[in-house]
């Protein structure tokens, strides 16, 4: 879940009204028509940005859970699909008829108050992020050394948290290096991450039934059920239901979708259906991944003879997959941690716009790198971002109210500006009874925590529209949606330049080898399956071997890398 990932842009950078700003990022301009992508940008942002350090965490804790074999298919399979549906027919249609970031929507909905809240709010929410994922990659280096394994929500060693204070320093400092440099370092470990991810599934599938044999157990699907996904949590308490298992894969992204963050990148799709495109990342990053990191988490632990709950993100990784475990680990902290950062920086900044992008950011990564000491933070994650998600949910559903329901009653979007009104109270209301309804839920103990926001957004998503009656909204005739937004496909504004079309490029050699690179590893994991082998021997021999095919990758990727780059550099 690349958690909160799915682009940069953030009102700290907007331009001014009916400008484009030096980015080119168009924060305070609709998308015109010449600058609009094709389906296939999509598809290779989805596929690649739902792999991150995350999944290592959300992997192992629905092992911890308790939840069984069946439960956790059909959960993330039928979950995964609302996550798809809700960007396919919520998210990606207010995005390409409004063709605005969330942010200067929400600025025309609500004001610049409400967008202040939001911004403080999202940034905190970045900044907590960003430190467990810190605290996660940290955990890699602890695996070499003598420290323990962080396990309490304080921090047991004074070693560890000079060890955070290192990993955040480095987190911090290639931060600051700015979007360009996040976003190369992201495309180059992306498909690397995903590999090791489906690796470490393949390489323990035959271990968890070398070690089913000496129980009698013959058959892949007793196996997990005995080892994996069991039914019952470690202290033998009855798991949660599938329906659990699906809110959590349908509300783990609920921020980008229901939540609307990813209009700031589907404003540029050509048309609504590329929000389809997201079943890349569901079905590759949330279900692929989750599977694979709780078989290599429960595996880990049978190895070490240890609980999964004592273990983290490093030991786990270090056991299964060797030196590149560490490096997966390390890599996929910062590919989640450093944007997030970067995030928070820039929602801050828009809170105190007169102090500079890397002063505020460098205050908030020192705020961060302190959370990181704190592993509660990850060892908590599912239920930290369900808290997180809760709070969040209801400025989706207002933004959701705005576009699809309020135009049925007569009421135009953005009726605030056409009442002059400085701040929108309905929505801050909605807003405020929306937390509320949840923490009702929360108390009264009905409903699981990781179902919560699916109250909580609907209850926002209703009660919006019927405030905006209450405080003054108007009925008007005519094209409500043109009224508030304009022309369906803006045509390029005068002096602008058109965006070249990139030639077309025959696939350089750099690219092919990279490719047969992770090809490699994919082989070396499926050796063991061999029959008459000891999987569980053969782990140390496949962990010595996939150092070569990963050092070539990221020899061949970084090569690929810049040359793909280069044209845009001249241009």
């Amino acid at each position: 879940m690349s958690t909160y990932s799915s682009s940069l842009a953030s009102p700290a950078s907007e331009s001014t009204p009916n400008t484009r700003s030096s980015s080119g990022e168009f924060e305070h301009q609709r998308i015109p028509v010449s600058h609009q992508l094709s389906g296939k940008y999509f598809l290779g942002t989805y596929a690649g940005e739902h792999v991150a350090g995350t999944e290592f965490v959300i992997g192992a804790s629905l092992v911890a859970l308790g939840v069984s074999t069946s439960d956790l298919l059909w959960g993330l399979l039928i979950g995964n699909l609302l996550a798809v549906l809700s960007w396919a027919w919520v998210c990606s249609p207010v995005s390409v008829r409004s063709r605005m970031t969330i942010y200067w929507y929400l600025e025309r909905l609500a004001g610049k108050h409400f967008s202040l809240v939001y911004n403080l709010l999202n940034g905190l929410i970045f900044a907590v992020i960003s430190g467990a994922m810190i605290t996660v990659s940290a955990s890699a280096f602890r695996a070499v050394t003598s420290i323990a394994p962080q396990t309490a929500w304080y921090p047991q060693s004074v070693s560890f948290v000079a060890l955070v204070l290192f990993v955040g320093a480095i987190t911090v400092f290639m931060t600051l290096k700015g979007f360009k440099l996040i976003a190369n370092f992201s495309t180059v470990c992306s498909p690397w991450m995903a590999t090791m991810f489906l690796a470490s599934g393949v390489v323990t599938v035959p271990i968890l039934l070398n070690m089913g044999e000496l129980d009698g157990i013959t058959t892949l699907s007793g196996v997990v059920d005995t080892f994996v996904w069991t039914g019952a949590t470690p202290d033998g308490a009855p798991g949660i239901s599938v329906w659990i298992i699906a809110a959590w894969a349908w509300g783990a992204n609920l921020p980008q979708h229901l939540g609307m963050s990813d209009m700031s990148i589907l404003r540029f799709a050509r048309k609504s259906s590329y929000g389809y495109f997201s079943a890349a990342g569901m079905y590759i990053g949330h279900y692929m991944a989750w599977v694979c990191a709780g078989l290599m988490g429960a595996t880990a632990a049978l190895l070490v003879g240890s609980q999964l709950t004592a273990m983290d993100p490093g030991g786990v990784a270090f056991r299964v997959l060797g030196a590149m475990g560490l490096i997966a680990v390390v890599i996929a902290g910062w590919t989640t941690s450093i944007p997030c950062l970067y995030r928070a920086g820039l929602a801050f900044q828009s809170v105190f716009p007169s102090q500079s992008r890397v002063k505020v950011t460098a205050i908030a990564g020192v705020a961060t790198t302190a959370i990181a000491c704190f592993p509660f933070v990850f060892t908590q994650w599912l239920n930290v971002l369900s808290y997180f998600i809760m709070l969040m949910a209801p400025v989706g559903a207002i933004i959701a109210a705005e576009h699809f329901l309020l135009p049925r009653m007569g009421i135009r979007p953005f009726w605030r500006e056409q009442k002059n009104l400085a701040t929108n109270w309905a929505a801050f209301a909605a807003w405020g009874l929306g937390v509320l309804v949840g923490v009702l839920f929360l108390l009264e103990g009905s409903l699981h925590l990781f179902a919560l926001f699916i109250p909580v957004w609907f209850s926002s998503l209703l009660i919006y529209p019927l405030l905006c009656r209450l405080f003054g909204a108007e009925r008007e005739e005519g094209d409500l949606y043109e009224k508030a937004y304009g022309a369906p496909n803006p045509v390029e504004p005068a002096g602008t330049a058109v965006a070249p079309q990139n030639p077309v490029r025959r696939r350089d050699p750099w690219y092919f080898a990279a490719l047969a690179c992770l090809v490699l590893i994919l082989g070396m994991a499926s050796w063991s399956w061999r029959a008459g082998l000891d999987a569980t021997a053969q782990l140390d021999t496949f962990q010595l071997f996939i150092i070569v095919p990963t050092v070539g990758y990221f020899i061949a990727a970084t090569l690929w890398m810049k040359k793909r780059r280069r044209p845009q550099r001249g241009a």
